[in-house]
């Protein structure tokens, strides 16, 4: 069969000689014209209706492979991207080989590109001081407040990094503690509930209207986080016994009876627990003699004290002391 188009030369393809089917057929067509859309802020690139952290390069990549038009049916195609300096206005070249049969085809495409700067929804959030969660942090000691704010601070970063629309809004110091405001209340609550975990402390949780969107509610919430008055180290007393807390959690405390020395673990919702002395001021003393149950200190005014004592200790020891009506006790 001759081709349709000449008569001269064998159809080889859809009835057309290939001299004549490459004069006819276009594989690809590209637009003249792109648009980048970068955020002046996080240089984060628009990429259909999504907001993703990529190079310009693979922005120009992706946008490029997304633009190409099929105009002929094809059995595969590679293509390579040539640009200038990526600045405002700049072309970019787009050389595509197609494989057709027993064909290859390469077909250039010249378009001019626009980098367009807009604020991501991410970022307009940041600058607009959004919030949805205020994290309250609420009775806690002189000298341990940068500790527990560090830790809150590593897990906000831990989240943040699995959650790119989580941030903090802003930090406010007040007479009775901070309040920390946070982008995102799911992650606030997470948050909250660790630093509970890890310091005893209880939460309460306070929704409130904020607005309303697309005909729905829209809630903020606080999330209160009070810390007990007692800390690991100090001395408590539990049902008229007193005990060193050697561990908390946000149900329990594990705590060691001062004067048997026996751990005990209490339920901190069931139990009152009474604040005797903290750990920092608890006093050290001096072992001068001791036999079984009979210790004779030297207090810190070098004044002698008899204890009676299920506390193993070993004379010339340095050992830490707590007075609770008129008795001392050896602190284990």
């Amino acid at each position: 069969m001759l081709c349709l188009e000449c008569g001269k030369r064998e159809a080889k393809y859809d009835g057309l000689c290939e001299e004549c089917f490459l004069k006819k057929v276009k594989f690809t067509a590209m637009p003249k014209y792109l648009e980048i859309t970068m955020c002046p802020h996080c240089h984060a690139i628009k990429l259909g209706s999504h907001w993703e952290h990529v190079s310009l390069e693979e922005a120009i990549k992706k946008i490029v492979e997304k633009s190409i038009v099929f105009e002929h049916e094809y059995d595969s195609y590679s293509y390579t991207i040539k640009h200038g300096e990526i600045e405002g206005t700049f072309d970019v070249e787009v050389e595509i080989e197609i494989k057709y049969r027993d064909l290859k085809v390469k077909e250039t495409h010249l378009m001019e590109f626009h980098v367009k700067y807009e604020s991501c929804p991410r970022c307009n959030r940041f600058f607009g001081n959004y919030f949805e969660a205020i994290i309250q942090l609420r009775d806690m000691r002189e000298g341990e407040v940068k500790k527990i704010l560090d830790f809150t601070y590593g897990r906000i970063e831990h989240y943040a990094r699995k959650n790119e629309n989580l941030f903090l809004t802003k930090e406010v110091e007040k007479k009775e503690g901070w309040d920390l405001y946070l982008s995102d209340k799911r992650e606030a609550k997470k948050i909250s509930k660790e630093i509970c975990h890890k310091y005893g402390a209880t939460l309460k949780e306070s929704p409130q209207i904020a607005g309303r969107k697309d005909g729905r509610d829209l809630y903020r919430v606080t999330y209160a986080v009070r810390f007990p008055p007692y800390r690991i180290g100090d001395i408590v007393e539990i049902e008229g016994n007193y005990y060193v807390v050697e561990e908390i959690s946000d149900s329990f405390i594990r705590a060691k009876d001062i004067k048997t020395g026996k751990r005990r673990n209490v339920d901190s919702k069931k139990h009152r627990i009474k604040m005797v002395e903290k750990g920092e001021e608890i006093e050290s003393a001096m072992v001068i003699y001791s036999h079984g149950n009979e210790v004779q200190l030297m207090d810190k005014n070098n004044k002698i004290i008899e204890v009676v004592s299920e506390i193993p200790v070993k004379d010339g020891n340095s050992v830490r002391i707590v007075r609770i009506d008129d008795v001392v006790y050896i602190v284990p």
